[in-house]
């Protein structure tokens, strides 16, 4: 039993003994708050003193800070190398700002834990240090060597800062960074906090002990891969309720500034009483018990409701009741419970469904983390009669385009009463679909980062009889409804569109955005080299199958030689419409693009692949509107292999190394994650393959990076610089091309190839790391393994 991956492949090298891997569990630490004291920051390092330690590297980084941020360093350990201590001492003896602190016990090292801001851990070599569990149990930023197992529950940016072993420069910017950013600082240590919180609780250690004595004894236990996982098992790991747990919920709950009062908002009609107990127990058995509950009933016509009611609210006076004379629907009975509560927040609950026991203190504590939103949500699973777990929903953050096409905001939604009270609550018929249209009109008044994703299951929607989580269209109204509120946003927000059923799914929506007149110009640049017959097939479908116009055809020739090549190339230039543009250097795709971007005359560019083949008319028209859209940058389309299997649904960050594609190789016709590969949505990047842009978005951008990624990443690298000047990437479904992959070039087909992917890799880790970590459009529940949307083990927050 090993406590990362990296030691257990370790073992496995050398053994054929099962090895698994069970996290270190730590006891609970006491409360601390993750606030950074104004002044000079503390860093703090733990740990003995010798070369492997790496304090000798720290000092160094020390001595080349600039002091413009006063800052002060505590070195604490055992000395296990003399020899090497007296060494540090020297060094130190030049640093005024530097402390070395010899043979303290584990109590007094934790009374600097708990004084310091950040904890650096320095290593040459570890496998796991205890003591960064300890700093993020306490709640602190952590800067820590890449050894070990380290990133394994270190992800950089995201819940500390990982630096190279060996690099005083790199380190020294890190604490640099900490040193200047008291905010950085805090929000790391709050992250690592969430993250100790998860993994490292006692009790779920000594749990998965248990359990890993028990099939040894019984000799069962094999080892299997991760992707392997059942959901179930995958809860024992990482989503059971413990009793650590909730303690250090409780804990964390306790040291907040201000704990707000969540209002539970349940709107019940003739409820099954057994479902509806389970509902209301959920509330009651809350590890945050600052909460009310506002139950409305829309005049049931089952007499057993109102005595059940009434007895619950008298068991605790936190159960608000309110019983309608008349019955007005979901929408009405839902303003009713509204009116009842008093709490700065409101959490929507259905009367068959269930909270997570922790749902409201994260909720608190992420109302806390993020005071100025308006909105959560939570990932969700669902429940059957007997309350088996099954299908769980692991959400993008807030995704504008996806939202227009599913509401994933419900389930759990909470809504900052005040935004509730201004738009006037639920509006009455929406029935069906009035939780996405109050979430619509919610949105419209709040900015991007004030609707914030919640990822964890706080919610369980039980597939009962009648609903929706059992049977998708048991309530056939509500995609006409929902189909309606999504009209209703659109005419409000002044946004020329309508809304149709999905094509693949009727449950589902499609957006349609006009065309603005008169149509902007596209240039369709596509370089090639040799293989005339895929550039002829390619051109012989952008002209029978796109409806579009106008439009020209820019060829970027590198350097063909083949005859066929060169005389299509003649002959395609006498044509009006398309233009040649010569470049004979070395394959440089970045290179070629920018070329073509030059010698176009087109308001909007359409990149082009030479094995690409269009094949239904629409595909232009649908990018080029999205394209046109205020505050979009790159389109991407839905690309199939010629075997009928899917090729792009959009690129996910990190997944496989860099970036992969989403849903490859899914057949036509399967829906991919809860109907993604169906669906218009927001991605972090789309493939260069066929990719539309502005040209004016494409030119501020500077184009794609021809110095650094001439071949490989330059598409992903380009949305990332699109994105980051506030700019939003799109797929669309809607726009369907074939796609032979690098059929004229081959895939990394030779050692020079191969040794110059690895380099454009290893350029965008350093410039991009700690995004390709955190696509905000993928759940961190879910596994960067290719091919994804398999559960994460360990999930990365």
């Amino acid at each position: 039993v090993t406590p990362t991956d990296r030691t257990a492949d370790v073992y496995r090298d050398i053994s054929d003994t099962p090895v698994t891997v069970a996290p270190y569990g730590i006891p609970p630490p006491p409360p601390l708050a993750c606030k950074v004291k104004h002044g000079p920051r503390e860093f703090l390092t733990l740990g003995s003193f010798e070369p492997r330690k790496g304090q000798d590297v720290l000092l160094e980084a020390i001595a080349l800070l600039d002091g413009s941020s006063p800052s002060f360093f505590r070195m604490a350990g055992r000395v296990l190398d003399a020899d090497f201590f007296a060494r540090l001492q020297t060094a130190a003896a030049a640093l005024p700002n530097v402390a070395l602190l010899n043979a303290l016990d584990h109590a007094a090292a934790m009374a600097l834990l708990h004084e310091a801001d950040v904890l650096i851990s320095p290593s040459r070599d570890e496998t796991m240090p205890v003591v960064i569990l300890e700093a993020m149990g306490a709640g602190k930023a952590v800067i820590t060597t890449d050894v070990g197992g380290v990133r394994e529950w270190i992800h950089n940016e995201l819940n500390g800062l990982v630096v190279p072993p060996e690099n005083p420069e790199a380190l020294a910017a890190a604490v640099a960074r900490c040193a200047k950013d008291r905010e950085l600082v805090e929000q790391l240590g709050a992250a690592s906090r969430r993250t100790f919180d998860r993994h490292f609780a006692l009790d779920r250690f000594a749990t998965r002990f248990a359990e890993l004595i028990e099939l040894v004894r019984a000799g069962k236990f094999q080892r299997r891969p991760a992707s392997s996982i059942s959901y179930q098992e995958w809860i024992a790991q990482f989503d059971a309720a413990t009793p650590g747990g909730a303690l250090i919920l409780r804990r964390r709950v306790r040291a907040m500034l201000r704990q707000p009062l969540i209002s539970v908002v349940l709107p019940v009609y003739n409820p099954d009483l057994s479902i509806l107990a389970a509902a209301i127990e959920s509330v009651e058995h809350q590890t945050y018990q600052h909460w009310e509950l506002c139950i409305a009933d829309d005049a049931s016509t089952n007499p057993d409701v109102r005595p059940f009611l009434e007895a619950k609210a008298r068991a605790d006076s936190r159960i608000k009741l309110v019983f309608r004379e008349t019955n007005g629907h979901i929408s009405a009975c839902s303003n009713s419970a509204i009116a009842l509560s008093t709490g700065q927040w409101c959490a929507l609950l259905d009367q068959d469904d269930a909270l997570a026991a922790n749902a409201l203190a994260i909720v608190a504590l992420e109302i806390e983390h993020y005071p100025d939103a308006g909105l959560f949500y939570s990932d969700e699973d669902k429940i059957d009669a007997t309350g088996r777990r099954s299908n769980p929903f692991f959400k993008t953050d807030w995704n504008p385009e996806l939202f227009l096409g599913q509401n994933f905001v419900n389930h759990l939604g909470v809504y900052r009463a005040e935004l509730l009270d201004k738009i006037g609550g639920f509006r009455e018929g929406f029935e069906g679909s009035q939780d996405y249209d109050l979430a619509l009109r919610c949105v419209e008044r709040l900015e991007p980062k004030q609707v914030r994703h919640i990822p964890r299951i706080l919610y369980h929607w039980r597939a009962v009889e009648g609903s929706l989580a059992a049977v998708a269209d048991a309530k056939p109204y509500a995609k006409e409804a929902a189909r309606r509120a999504i009209a209703d946003h659109l005419k409000r927000m002044g946004v020329a569109a309508r809304v149709e059923a999905c094509p693949e799914n009727i449950e589902s929506h499609r957006v349609i955005y006009e065309l603005p007149e008169p149509r902007p110009s596209v240039s369709i640049i596509i370089p090639t080299r040799d293989r005339a017959e895929l550039l002829e097939r390619c051109l012989a479908s952008i002209r029978e199958e796109t409806d579009y116009a106008p439009t020209e055809i820019v060829i970027v020739d590198n350097g063909s030689t083949e005859s066929a090549a060169l005389e299509l190339l003649r002959r395609e230039e006498r044509r009006g419409d398309v233009r040649v543009v010569r470049d004979n250097g070395a394959f440089n795709y970045s290179r070629l693009i920018n070329r073509g971007v030059s010698a176009a005359w087109g308001e909007v560019l359409a990149l082009l692949n030479n094995d690409m083949e269009a094949n239904e008319p629409g595909w232009l028209r649908e990018m080029v509107s999205h394209a046109m859209r205020v505050g979009i940058g790159a389109v991407g389309a839905r690309l199939w292999y010629p075997d009928g299997t899917l090729q792009h649904g959009g690129v996910i960050l990190g997944l496989g190394g860099v970036a992969g594609h989403a849903f490859p190789r899914i057949p036509r016709g399967h829906p991919g994650f809860f109907n993604r590969a169906w669906l218009q949505q927001d991605c972090s990047a789309v493939t260069g393959a066929c990719l539309v842009v502005r040209r004016d978005v494409f030119e501020k951008a500077g184009g794609l990076d021809e110095v650094n990624i001439g071949i490989s990443f330059n598409d992903v690298d380009f949305c990332l610089r699109l994105r980051a000047a506030g700019l939003r990437n799109i797929w669309t479904p809607y726009a369907n091309l074939i796609h032979v992959e690098s059929a004229s070039r081959g895939y990394h087909a030779t050692s020079e190839e191969k040794a110059l992917f690895v380099r454009e890799a290893t350029y965008m880790q350093r410039k991009w790391g700690a995004e390709l970590m955190h696509d905000p459009f993928y759940n961190p529940n879910l596994s960067l393994n290719l091919p994804g949307f398999e559960l994460a083990v360990p999930p990365r927050e």
